[in-house]
């Protein structure tokens, strides 16, 4: 299943190492070096221009989304697809 970061963008599920809320950069003097240095690399994804409320680590990159981490979540559960992102991707190629 594809799980619907927002905007146009969606990923495959098993490609989802861990969804963090951005509330953890404030806790976590790590997680924010992590992200500054994948950010460093060229990793970090912003998935639109709202402010992110998620970040998203697949193995090759990192998604800053705007929707909540209960809702993907939810999203990752439920087996949500999003058929207009995936046809959009699919039509860049």
């Amino acid at each position: 299943m594809f799980v619907h970061l927002g905007a146009q963008v969606s990923i495959s599920d098993k490609d989802i190492i861990a969804i963090m809320s951005t509330d953890a950069l404030d806790k976590s003097k790590l997680t924010a070096e992590f992200l500054s240095l994948q950010r460093k690399l060229g990793k970090v994804i912003p998935v639109d221009e709202n402010e992110a409320k998620s970040i998203v680590i697949t193995p090759k990159s990192i998604y800053l989304s705007p929707v909540s981490v209960l809702t993907l979540h939810r999203r990752c559960e439920a087996g949500y697809t999003d058929l207009p992102s995936l046809i959009a991707i699919d039509a860049d190629k």
